[in-house]
């Protein structure tokens, strides 16, 4: 008995101790990532609304954040030189693989800029290539009049349309905050 008992102590020792580095690498590096994060947000930001020279965040309200069928997680305001250009989108849809979340930046003239896919759990080889740029490019130019429908006006990614779906969900709900925005006052 008293050998499973010490075992057990030097089991819960070694435990502790794990848990206290990994507490401490936690605390040490929280920073560091939170950083890191910030800077891929703007590189992001600058791929889907590339005009822009400054991104400035505006709050979602609540009532305002579910759109067809997708979430707005985020707005941000896109500035060329101080002034108004368009918008940045950051939304949350259901793909095949899970929730995708994307940007989707749409200009204040009525046309998208871009999408870029941040996360996703989409089929690798299949699903997966709605982060491809020959399917992103579709998007660039699109004016938001259009119906955003798979093999009518955006060709879809082969044997992918449960993921096409997504990011036509994530666009139309972009689009209808972005009216919704550019009619306030």
């Amino acid at each position: 008995m008293k050998g499973i008992a010490r075992i057990g102590l030097a089991l819960g020792v070694v435990c502790l101790v794990a848990a206290v580095s990994l507490a401490a690498v936690n605390y040490l590096t929280k920073g560091k990532i939170e950083e890191r994060k910030a800077i891929e947000l703007q590189e992001n930001l600058k791929v889907v609304f590339p005009n822009a020279t400054e991104f400035k965040e505006r709050p979602v309200p609540e009532e305002a954040s579910r759109m067809e069928g997708a979430s707005i997680l985020a707005c941000y305001d896109a500035l060329v030189e101080g002034k108004p250009a368009g918008y940045v989108f950051r939304v949350s849809t259901m793909g095949y693989g899970g929730e995708m979340i994307l940007l989707v930046g749409i200009a204040r003239e009525g046309a998208l800029t871009g999408i870029q896919v941040l996360e996703h759990q989409e089929t690798p080889g299949l699903g997966s290539n709605i982060t491809e740029g020959a399917f992103r490019d579709q998007f660039v130019g699109k004016s938001i009049d259009d119906p955003f429908e798979a093999k009518k006006d955006v060709q879809a990614v082969t044997g992918a349309t449960i993921s096409t779906n997504a990011v036509l969900r994530a666009c139309r709900g972009a689009v209808a905050y972005f009216k919704e925005v550019e009619s306030q006052p």
